[in-house]
């Protein structure tokens, strides 16, 4: 029963680390690096704001959301935008990982193009 009980702490455990491993980051866009795949955002919680580069995986993608046209799909359908078209003062949110010191993102929203 005990050894039980040890088995599934570790197990829990485990995984609430693997989860915290995950940081969604939300900002303005400061800049963005096309040969190095990076952006750098400032965002702001807990009262403080921080500038945060963001590096992409080689495959990320950069995406936005726009009122679909087709009247078979109506609502909204995601659009691919290239990294190089993202400008400062847009507004981002972006789910990375940390990879040694390092935020890590497969994937970058844009919620508001300024």
């Amino acid at each position: 029963m005990i050894r039980m009980i040890s088995v599934l702490l570790t197990a829990l455990l485990g995984w609430s680390v693997a989860l915290a491993d995950e940081a969604p980051i939300s900002g303005a866009v400061k800049g963005v690096d096309t040969v190095a795949q990076t952006v750098t955002i400032e965002s702001t919680a807990k009262g403080k704001t921080r500038q945060v580069i963001v590096y992409l995986k080689p495959g990320a993608r950069v995406v936005k959301f726009a009122r679909s046209t087709d009247p078979a799909k109506p609502g909204f359908v995601e659009q691919t935008v290239a990294l190089a078209d993202v400008k400062p003062g847009w507004l981002v949110s972006i789910a990375t990982k940390h990879e040694g010191d390092k935020e890590v993102a497969n994937v970058v929203k844009v919620v508001l193009e300024r």
